[in-house]
C-alpha cells in the first residue's frame, strides 16, 4: 500500500520537475554571517556534554563562593571569648560552669559571674562605666535586650514511693515527661528574720507556655520543651541582684527543677556578627547536674542590611548577589528536573545519580525557604534591636540559620559528588564508582555482618560499664564508642578498672573478630573490584578507543593557552616556516648545486662503457633500497599478525573457559 504523503514517481522517459528555488531564504537555509556567525559556529563546536559540565561547573563555583565568602575565623574567636567570660572564668577553687555538681555552686555561678560580667558597673581599673558602656558585655558585645532565666519543673508527688518508706520519703520529684511537666506559676512570699531585722522575700514568676523553642540535650538525651517559669533580667545591676536575693530566699531552684535556662543574645559591631547564647543547666532526677553552652554567631543581620541599604560592606553585597544568582540556577535545575521527570515519569528516577540531583535539589530547596523565612523574620524585628527592656527572641532564627548550615554541609558532599555523574564516561575518571558498583553486593553483606557483631557487642559494653563509664551509658554512644575503637581511640585501662576480666575480654574479642577478620574481609572485597577495574581499564588502553566528547572539549580548554600563545607569537613575531632562508642555508644550497653540476660534467666526459657501469651501479643501489624498504614492511605486517594472533588466542581461552563454566553450572 503506497503512503499517501509520498509524491508519484515521474513518468518513463520524461525528466523530473525540478523545484524553483524561492526568491526568499528560509531561516535554516544559511548559517548567520560575520561576528554573529562565528559566535554560532563556536558555541556548536561544544558538545553538548561539554555545555553541560561548564554549567555545573559554574554552579559548584558559586556554592564555593556563596558559602566561603562570609566565612572567616571571627565565628570561633567571638564564641571563645564569651565561653572565656562565662564557662571558662573561675569562681571558686577548680570550679566553673562545666564543673558545678550542686545547686549552692550553680547559685554562685549566677551571683559572680553571670550577673556581674552580664550587666558591668565599672571598668577593670576600677573606674565608673558610663550608660552606653554598661550594654556591653566583654567590652565588645553590646547586649540585645534582656537577658531571660528558664526553669523547667516537675510536679510534686507524681512518682510512687515503696509504702515501707513512705513515712520516711516525704517529696518525690519523677522524671521529666508530658504528665510530670509542671504548668503553673511560682509565686512565695518568705519571711526572714535577722536580730532585730525582719526582710520579707516576695517572688511571683509567670509561666510561659512558648517561652523558647524545644532543646534536645546531647548529655541526658532528654528533649526540654519550650515552656517553662520565666524570669527576665532588666538592665540595672541593683535590680538583678535584689530580686536574685528573693530569689535565692523562696527556694525558685528546688528539688522539682529539671533544667535551668540563661538566654543572652549579644551583637558584636566589629566584626558584624549577633550571638544567641544558651547556658543549660540540668538537674537529673537521679541527683547528676549536668552543664552545657550553646553559643551560636553568625552573620544574622548582613543580607538585611544589604537589603535596607544600612551600612552593608562591599562584600556582603557581593555575598548577597552571588546567593541570589545561585538561587535562580537551583530553581532552573529544578524546573528542568520536573520537565524531565514529567515526561520520563518515575523510570527517570530508577537511575542512582538521578536520584542523588533529586536529593541535591530538594535539600537547597528546603535552604531556600528556611533563608527566606528567616529574612523575612529578622526584617520584622530590625527595628527591635535597639530595644533594651524587652527580650529579643533570636532563638527560632539561630536554630532556622543552623539547620541551613547543617543542610548546606550534607549539600556540599552531595554536590561533588555529583561531578563524578560527568566523568563517568571516562574510564579512567570512573574507577571510584566502577569499584563501588562491582564490589556492592558484597559490601552489602559484609555491613550487615558488622551491624550484627558491633549490635552484640554494643549491647554486652552497655550492660556491663554503662553503669560506671560515660561512654557506654547507652547503647548508642556504646557502638559509637566501639566504631571509634576500632580507629585505634580506646581506653582499655579505664575497663579493667571497673571490671578487670569481663573487660579485657570483650574489648580484645571485639578487636579480633572486628578488625582482624570483619574489616580485613571488607578491605579485600574492596580491593579485589579495584584489581578487576584496573585490569579492564589496562585492556581497553591497548585498543584503539576513541575519546569521549566531553574529554575531548576538556583537551581542547587545556591546550587552548598554548595554540592562542602560538598564534600571538606568529602575529607579532611572524611565522618562521613562511620566513626567507637564511645565509648559512643560501650558501649550503649553493654548495650542493655545485656539487651536483660537478658530478653531471665528469658523468658526461667518461666513455660510454664507463657511463654504462656507472648507470649499472645506481640500479642496483636503488633496488637495494626498495629491497630494504619492502622488508621492512614485511616485519611490520608479521608483528600485526602475530597481535592479531594474540587477540584470536586470548578470545578462544575466554570462549572455552565459559563453555566449562557453563557446563558445571
Amino acid at each position: 500500500m503506497v503512503n499517501d504523503s509520498s509524491s508519484p514517481s515521474p513518468e518513463k522517459g520524461k525528466k523530473p520537475l525540478k523545484k524553483k528555488k524561492s526568491g526568499k531564504k528560509g531561516a535554516g537555509d544559511e548559517s548567520p554571517k560575520g561576528f554573529k556567525g562565528q559566535v554560532v559556529a563556536f558555541y556548536l563546536s561544544w558538545s553538548p556534554e561539554f555545555k553541560e559540565f561548564v554549567r555545573y561547573l559554574c554552579f559548584v563555583a558559586l556554592f564555593c563562593a556563596v558559602i566561603f565568602m562570609p566565612r572567616n575565623a571571627d565565628p570561633f574567636f567571638m564564641t571563645k571569648g564569651i565561653e572565656d567570660i562565662f564557662t571558662s572564668n573561675e569562681f571558686d577553687y577548680n570550679i566553673d560552669f562545666d564543673r558545678m555538681n550542686s545547686r549552692a555552686q550553680v547559685m554562685k555561678w549566677f551571683e559572680d559571674v553571670l550577673i556581674p560580667n552580664l550587666l558591668p558597673t565599672t571598668d577593670y581599673n576600677g573606674d565608673s562605666l558610663t550608660t552606653m558602656e554598661k550594654g556591653f558585655v566583654g567590652v565588645y558585645n553590646k547586649r540585645l535586650g534582656t537577658a531571660r532565666v528558664r526553669t523547667v519543673k516537675v510536679k510534686e508527688g507524681t512518682c510512687n514511693v515503696p509504702l515501707e518508706l513512705q513515712d520516711k520519703i516525704q517529696e518525690c520529684y519523677p522524671s521529666l515527661s508530658d504528665s510530670t511537666l509542671d504548668t503553673s506559676a511560682f509565686s512565695s512570699n518568705v519571711t526572714t528574720i535577722s536580730g532585730s531585722t525582719v526582710t520579707s522575700n516576695v517572688l511571683d514568676v509567670p509561666y510561659m507556655a512558648s517561652a523558647d523553642a524545644s532543646w534536645y540535650s546531647p548529655l541526658t538525651k532528654l528533649t526540654y520543651p519550650g515552656s517553662g517559669q520565666v524570669i527576665e533580667l532588666d538592665n540595672d545591676l541593683a535590680n538583678v541582684t535584689a530580686m536574685w536575693e528573693n530569689v535565692k530566699a523562696t527556694d525558685w531552684i528546688d528539688s522539682s527543677t529539671r533544667a535551668v535556662f540563661v538566654n543572652v543574645n549579644l551583637y558584636n559591631a566589629n566584626v558584624d556578627l549577633v550571638s544567641a547564647t544558651k547556658f543549660s543547666i540540668e538537674f537529673s532526677s537521679a541527683g547528676a547536674i549536668f552543664t552545657s553552652s550553646q553559643i551560636r554567631c553568625l552573620p544574622l543581620i548582613r543580607p538585611v542590611r544589604v537589603l535596607l541599604g544600612d551600612g552593608a560592606t562591599g562584600l556582603a553585597s557581593l555575598t548577597f548577589t552571588l546567593e541570589l544568582i545561585f538561587f535562580g540556577m537551583v530553581l532552573m535545575y529544578i524546573l528542568n528536573e520536573a520537565r524531565v521527570i514529567r515526561n520520563k515519569g518515575v523510570v527517570y528516577l530508577k537511575n542512582f545519580w538521578n536520584q542523588l540531583e533529586f536529593i541535591n535539589l530538594l535539600l537547597f530547596l528546603i535552604v531556600m525557604i528556611l533563608r527566606a523565612l528567616s529574612l523575612g523574620y529578622i526584617g520584622a524585628v530590625y527595628d527591635s534591636f535597639a530595644d533594651d527592656t524587652t527580650y529579643l527572641d533570636l532563638d527560632w532564627v539561630m536554630y532556622f540559620a543552623k539547620v541551613v548550615e547543617n543542610f548546606n554541609a550534607f549539600n556540599a558532599v552531595l554536590t561533588f559528588l555529583k561531578l563524578f555523574k560527568f566523568v563517568r564516561e571516562n574510564r579512567r575518571m570512573s574507577q571510584l564508582v566502577d569499584t563501588v558498583q562491582l564490589a556492592a553486593s558484597d559490601m552489602t553483606s559484609i555491613l550487615v555482618i558488622i551491624l550484627v557483631i558491633a549490635s552484640g557487642y554494643g549491647i554486652a559494653f552497655h550492660i556491663a560499664f554503662g553503669h560506671a563509664v560515660r561512654e557506654y551509658r547507652d547503647f548508642a554512644e556504646s557502638l559509637f564508642t566501639l566504631f571509634l575503637a576500632t580507629l585505634g581511640d580506646f581506653d582499655l585501662d579505664e575497663l579493667r578498672s571497673y571490671n578487670q576480666v569481663l573487660g579485657a575480654f570483650l574489648f580484645v574479642t571485639f578487636i579480633v573478630v572486628m578488625f582482624f577478620v570483619v574489616i580485613s574481609m571488607f578491605l579485600a572485597i574492596v580491593d579485589s573490584a579495584y584489581e578487576s577495574v584496573r585490569e579492564t581499564l589496562l585492556e581497553s588502553a591497548s585498543e584503539a578507543e576513541s575519546i569521549d566528547p566531553l574529554t575531548r572539549d576538556v583537551l581542547r580548554v587545556v591546550t587552548a593557552p598554548s595554540v592562542v600563545g602560538d598564534k600571538i607569537y606568529r602575529l607579532f613575531v611572524g611565522n618562521p616556516e613562511a620566513a626567507g632562508p637564511s645565509e648559512e642555508e643560501v650558501a649550503r644550497r649553493k654548495a650542493l648545486e655545485a656539487k651536483k653540476a660537478a658530478e653531471e660534467a665528469a658523468l658526461a666526459a667518461q666513455t660510454p662503457e664507463a657511463q654504462e657501469r656507472a648507470a649499472a651501479l645506481k640500479r642496483e643501489h636503488d633496488f637495494k633500497g626498495l629491497y630494504d624498504e619492502a622488508m621492512g614492511k614485511i616485519e611490520k605486517l608479521q608483528e600485526v599478525q602475530d597481535k592479531l594472533q594474540r587477540t584470536l588466542n586470548l578470545i578462544s581461552d575466554n570462549i572455552t573457559v565459559a563453555e566449562k563454566e557453563e557446563e558445571e553450572g
